[in-house]
């Protein structure tokens, strides 16, 4: 896909501490409680 935003919820936000804009990556979401939320997440090589 071409870089892109887009507006996730993240099921830990912990997670997000690993990471800094504009940083490429790879994540896993999942549906939880009607709203997709970013259930992992790491840097793409």
């Amino acid at each position: 896909m071409p870089c892109m935003t887009m507006l996730f919820q993240v099921k830990d936000p912990a997670m997000l501490h690993m990471v800094k804009l504009g940083d490429k990556v790879k994540f896993k979401a999942e549906k939880i409680g009607g709203a997709i939320a970013v259930t992992e997440i790491q840097l793409a090589k």
